[in-house]
Formats: structure tokens, sequence, C-alpha cells
């Protein structure tokens, strides 16, 4: 009984070493596909009015990646309309551009004591969300005085 015990044990360990190798594998290449289509949709992100400034990568499980995005200028809407239009089949980059455009639309609904949205961060993973980050620069400029005293 105690080897039958064991041979199953053993069993479990081995199949789920290679559940877990095929996860990893399956998540490092949505990664890097991933990576690869954002590096792909950035001319139509920036034809949109914004830049990539920042992205980070959660190795995970699941992983994701963390796209910030600094908008340069606004465009019509018609421009706007005609860059989603063009962009449909591409559901990842239309995605990217529908989140960019939703976030600059909030910030001009927000008024918080003079501090402006300064980037957009997109969570491009299982769950997708976008997150407005606003700063006052002036009072971020004051902080670093500081901490070089």
């Amino acid at each position: 009984m105690a080897n039958a015990l064991d041979d199953l044990l053993g069993d479990a360990k081995k199949k789920g070493s290679e559940i877990w190798s095929s996860i990893k594998s399956t998540g490092k290449d949505k990664l890097k596909n991933a990576i690869q289509n954002l590096n792909d949709a950035l001319p139509e992100i920036e034809e949109a009015g914004f830049v990539l400034v920042r992205l980070d990568v959660d190795i995970a499980l699941l992983p994701r990646l963390f796209a910030r995005f600094k908008q340069e200028h606004t465009i019509s809407l018609e421009d706007r309309e005609s860059i989603l239009k063009k962009t449909k089949k591409n559901k990842f980059l239309n995605f990217i551009l529908i989140g960019l455009f939703k976030a600059s639309d909030i910030k001009n609904e927000i008024s918080i004591d003079n501090i402006d949205l300064k980037e957009i961060e997109l969570e491009i993973g299982l769950t997708p969300s976008a997150k407005l980050i606003f700063r006052r620069e002036e009072r971020l400029s004051l902080m670093e005085k500081n901490d070089d005293q």
C-alpha cells in the first residue's frame, strides 16, 4: 500500500510538473506576442496622439503588461472614428486605442486642485484595465529637492 501511495504521489508530481511547464511555455509565448503586438501598434498609437513612455512586464502564472502612455496631442472625433475603423480588425490595437480615448475623455470630467493627467496606464492581461495617473509637477519637484538635501 505504501508503494502504491508513493507511486500515486510520484505520478501526481510528474503530471503537475508537466502541466506547470506547459502553462509557463504558453504564458511566455503569449507575453512575447503581446509585446510584439504592442511594438507593431506604436505607429497607430502615436497617430492617435499618444506615446509609450514605460512598459512594465509582470511575469507570473498569468503574465501581464503594464503600458504607460502620455497624451502628446488630441485628435478630432472624426479622426478617432477613422483610426478606430481602420484598426477594427486588430482587436489588440483597437482595445488599446479605445482605452486611451476613454481615459483621455475622463480627464476632461475630473478636476482635482490643479493636478493634471500625466499618464494613462493600460493593464494588458486576463482582466484588462486602465489607470489614470495624475500628478502635480511643482509639488513633485519640491519633494525631489528635499530628497537631494
